[in-house]
């Protein structure tokens, strides 16, 4: 046994007169098979909760995709990997806005209003699948491992906003409670907004949100001696008539 397991991997050429081993494409093929086949049942149960809500079952989601639930299973270990990958195709929407943004290297206040648009565009667009995520918020990270979206979109916010805080000489530390705040912050005022489309439009809250934030953040820069203008624009807080 030993023996034809050394001449599978040696790299030692073949001898003359003698055919190198054909690589097996099988397993490529299965591969691409697997992936494209998961894509698709994360693309029906995206339709699908579109349609039924974010607490939709997996008899509809195996009827959006024209399967039945034996078959889902052949390509994901069970419900909940399912939904991670749902949650994880939907939060890459919010990331890549971000990283956009962040690659940038904006100020503070044009990140923050980035960070809220990016999660209120997700809100405008899909109401169920933003439900969805905030019901099922565990995503794969990029290292392979398994995070709660809001941590993932924090990291992201720590980044930029510690680098702001060293520039200032303060400890760049500091910027995790703040991210995660900004997340916390964002998400409870979203799904607030879902029940409640009637009372602001999506660029209003939009301004709102980032002028309430950005006054925080305006006093640390104020702090450290650089110029920042707390103040609002005008029209976000409307006036009362008369």
């Amino acid at each position: 046994m030993k023996n034809s397991v050394a001449a599978v991997t040696s790299d030692k050429p073949p001898e003359s007169g003698q055919a190198a081993p054909r690589p097996d494409g099988r397993h490529s093929r299965w591969d691409a098979h697997r992936a494209t086949r998961r894509d698709d049942l994360i693309a029906a149960t995206i339709a699908a909760i579109s349609a039924h809500g974010a607490s939709v079952g997996m008899d509809q989601i195996a009827s959006f995709a024209r399967t039945s639930k034996p078959v889902v299973y052949r390509y994901f270990a069970d419900k909940t990997d399912l939904y991670r990958a749902v949650s994880t195709r939907l939060v890459q929407r919010v990331l890549a806005s971000l990283t956009a943004v962040a690659a940038t290297d904006p100020p503070p206040r044009k990140l923050i209003h980035a960070g809220i648009d990016a999660f209120l565009g997700l809100v405008e667009q899909s109401p169920e699948l933003y439900r969805f995520v905030t019901q099922h918020p565990q995503i794969d990270t990029a290292d392979g491992t398994v995070a709660d979206f809001s941590a993932v979109v924090a990291d992201l916010l720590n980044e930029q906003l510690g680098g702001h805080l060293e520039q200032g000489r303060l400890d760049p530390a500091f910027a995790h409670p703040w991210g995660e705040g900004i997340v916390g912050f964002i998400t409870s005022a979203s799904l607030w907004w879902l029940d409640h489309r009637d009372a602001m439009t999506r660029q209003q809250l939009t301004a709102y949100l980032g002028a309430l934030l950005w006054g925080g953040a305006a006093g640390v820069y104020q702090y450290v001696g650089e110029p920042a203008d707390a103040r609002p624009a005008a029209g976000v807080f409307p006036h009362l008539p008369g």
